[in-house]
């Protein structure tokens, strides 16, 4: 009898411990993820493309899942302030990331040291959105098409000036692509933002702006600056007829941003899953598609695994551009 009681009672406090396990939650017929709001960070300031695409996320995600995603900026130290925030959140479900290839791939480079370890902090949940950056330069300018760009820059090495949205971010990268697949130099004028930068190159004192399309956009509608060239592999649907770098000869030039959605460390499976699978349904909406193309941007239905592959392959790539350009850390 005593034997029975000791092994019933065994029982009873293994099975109190499954029960408070998340993962038992989301199969043993609880409440399922959600119960309450989400916070949903975005590790840069409000208005830009990472704001923008987040906040779309958020609301959708919201409806997806009959929680709302509370939208909360932390910008700071090239989204590291923020990305570090969610690496140190409980695994629960309730703090997420909306990410950029920024706070993964691009910042481990360019800052001396950060406070997370992009490869292991995270749990990549989907892909978002990608875009990729036009070459542009001041509708002024006499210029018409990167041959031209590319003939200036080898009769006066550093005389063309390109604006981006700072050091190491994406426009910044992707003239070092380019400068480095045509052999020659020009150079870089650092902005804090591509809202600061593209009025330079309207005003005609920069020569191009090499940014991300969504951010060129409302210039580009106004008639301010002229398309030279896309700088993705093929001709992208919201501007067909600006034809790819590719096409001018310089396929290596490409460098998609990217925005995903990642949660801290071991977030529990069943709760990735719903997420993801919430995910994919936002994602497919045709409305969402329309929305984002109306920015230059396109859904991104990746897996997580895929995700983390990725942001593997643009690490190491980008590494080998800041190192080949003599890019210091800050």
């Amino acid at each position: 009898m005593h034997l029975h009681r000791l092994v019933a009672m065994s029982v009873l406090s293994a099975f109190v411990t499954l029960a408070a396990s998340p993962a038992f939650a989301q199969t043993a017929g609880a409440s399922p993820y959600p119960t309450r709001a989400v916070r949903l960070v975005i590790p840069y300031a409000a208005g830009g493309v990472a704001d923008i695409l987040g906040r779309m996320l958020a609301q959708r995600m919201g409806d997806a899942l009959g929680q709302p995603f509370v939208v909360e900026n932390r910008a700071g130290a090239a989204g590291t302030v923020g990305s570090d925030l969610i690496a140190r959140a409980a695994p629960d479900g309730y703090t997420l990331m909306a990410s950029t290839i920024g706070a993964f791939s691009i910042a481990p480079h360019m800052l001396r040291s950060i406070p997370y370890d992009p490869a292991t902090a995270f749990t990549a949940i989907g892909g978002v959105a990608r875009s990729t950056s036009m070459l542009a330069t001041g509708s002024q300018q006499s210029i018409r098409s990167v041959a031209e760009v590319i003939a200036l820059a080898r009769a006066a090495p550093g005389r063309i000036t390109y604006g981006s949205a700072g050091i190491g971010s994406i426009g910044h990268l992707t003239g070092e692509l380019l400068g480095m697949a045509a052999g020659v130099e020009m150079t870089h004028v650092p902005y804090k933002s591509a809202g600061l930068a593209l009025p330079e190159v309207v005003a005609g004192r920069v020569t191009l702006a090499i940014d991300t399309l969504p951010s060129v956009m409302q210039y580009l509608t106004a008639g301010s600056v002229r398309p030279l060239a896309m700088l993705s592999p093929t001709r992208v649907a919201a501007v067909p007829d600006v034809p790819s770098i590719a096409e001018a000869g310089f396929p290596e030039a490409v460098l998609e941003f990217w925005s995903a959605l990642h949660g801290p460390a071991h977030l529990p499976a069943p709760v990735a899953e719903r997420l993801a699978q919430a995910l994919a349904r936002v994602l497919a909406q045709p409305d969402l598609r329309i929305r984002f193309a109306n920015l230059g941007a396109e859904p991104w239905p990746i897996s997580g695994a895929a995700l983390d592959a990725r942001a593997r392959l643009d690490h190491e790539r980008i590494g080998k551009v800041v190192k080949a350009a003599g890019i210091q850390a800050e």
